[in-house]
């Protein structure tokens, strides 16, 4: 029997194509999964549920999948402390919430990382995306293109920079104060940016919270966590792409601090919440002050000046490139597929987003439909607003099977054929006899 399969949410990243996967140690498999169970029962707490559930570890390379228990169609193949099979093709993964053979799995992406830790944050925080509806937390994240314009990234980057001193600092209330001036500069971007309060909240409810819960569950204790936070803030700027990546390190700081004055402010947290109003209120923010007067002279308490050169350099470069994609994808020879009923791993981490009403660039994805299966690992691929169409570049090589072109390969489903158009473009179409 053939699994239906959904890739329910987008979440951490791994590459779709491409390189071996280191061998797994298979006699560790039953080991780390007793490692996450005990992890999540130790925290049950955090959500007043025990949220361990169908885990899947699957090798990038040869599909194949290790279990902590059996499908509902029993494809897995029961071994010594775990369940393991082979993932059809047809099915796009990455680390993230999948439904597959009646169940709704954890899936993560071999190899693991030999920190327990790390396996440990990863792991639960793909459990939470398996739990959440069960939670109450029915949602899906959003794009927010603003993040791709020199104000945004420059406001979401004083943001994190008063975060970070406020992990630094050495009493409490002055780590307060850092984190009202870090709400400071997020109000002002959402009033500079019409509607990116919404547009972010969502974002950051489905995979802050996510994160949040990883980071918890990992064993660090809270020293450790502090510098781990601390790291990953310092790294942030070096990220292609902010629209879908800040999530994962704006909740989690915020919750650092919210954990030592409440251990279940969480729990406080529906799908309706609004996280900007709920932080501003548990740090006593007074929304008075958000003269621009003001935020720029706050500003230069957080590298102000730096940052906001560092963005308009990357800025006048970053303008080159959109104008490059809009040549490549609306001017020139292309290949239009319509989506039908489609399923896609991609990076959330370096997605470029063109005008609104252009869509998206994925410099790397793996989307499966009706009509095969799309492997882009360089050079790109358009997605429309709305996941209509998808395009890339103009085909290099067609075959009844396989049809590839600069940094991209589909491997093509029986009944389904390109055509040039009019203006000399491709597109794919189904036979009529079929």
């Amino acid at each position: 029997m053939k699994g239906i399969v959904c890739a329910v949410l987008i979440s951490f990243f791994i590459p779709v194509a491409g390189a071996q996967t280191p061998m797994i140690n298979r006699d560790s498999i039953p080991h780390y999964f007793d490692q996450v169970k005990q992890a999540t029962r130790e925290n049950v707490k955090i959500w007043d549920k025990d949220i361990y559930g169908p885990i899947m570890l699957i090798e990038e390379g040869t599909r194949v999948i290790y279990a902590n228990e059996p499908d509902k169609d029993n494809v897995l193949v029961a071994r010594r402390g775990y369940y393991t099979g082979v993932l059809p093709k047809e099915i796009s993964f990455q680390n993230t919430s999948l439904d597959w053979n009646g169940k709704t799995w954890a899936t993560v992406v071999l190899p693991l990382s030999p920190n327990k830790y790390q396996r440990l944050d990863l792991i639960t925080h793909e459990l939470f995306h398996s739990a959440q509806l069960s939670l109450g937390f029915d949602i899906r994240g959003s794009d927010n293109y603003h993040l791709d314009e020199k104000d945004g990234r420059v406001f979401l980057r004083l943001e994190l920079e008063a975060l970070k001193k406020a992990l630094r600092a050495r009493r409490l209330s002055l780590a307060e104060e850092h984190l009202r001036n870090a709400l400071i500069f997020r109000k002002y971007r959402h009033l500079v940016y019409s509607g990116s309060q919404l547009s972010e909240n969502k974002l950051e409810l489905l995979e802050g919270l996510a994160t949040y819960t990883g980071q918890m569950m990992s064993g660090r204790d809270k020293w450790q966590l502090r510098e781990y936070l601390i790291a990953r803030l310092e790294d942030y700027p070096n990220t292609p792409s902010f629209v879908r990546s800040f999530a994962y390190e704006t909740v989690a700081v915020y919750g650092f601090f919210l954990y030592q004055k409440n251990n279940n402010w969480n729990k406080g947290i529906s799908g309706e919440t609004d996280l900007t109003e709920f932080f501003e209120e548990a740090f006593e923010l007074d929304m008075r002050i958000v003269l621009p007067s003001y935020v720029r002279q706050l500003s230069e308490d957080y590298r102000g000046k730096e940052i906001r050169d560092e963005e308009t350099l990357r800025s006048e470069k970053h303008t080159l490139t959109l104008n490059e994609l809009r040549d490549k994808f609306l001017e020139k020879p292309r290949l239009e597929i319509k989506l039908e009923d489609m399923n896609m791993s991609f990076d959330p981490v370096n997605p470029i987003p063109l005008d609104v009403d252009e869509g998206t660039v994925y410099p790397t994805i793996r989307i499966s439909d009706n009509w095969g299966i799309l492997t882009v690992t360089g050079g790109g691929a358009l997605l429309s607003p709305g996941l209509v169409w998808v395009v890339v570049s103009e085909p290099v090589e067609i075959g009844e099977d396989e049809i590839t072109g600069e940094g991209w390969r589909i491997e093509l489903n029986k009944g389904y054929y390109l055509e040039k158009n009019n203006q000399g473009n491709y597109l794919m179409t189904k036979k009529k006899n079929e």
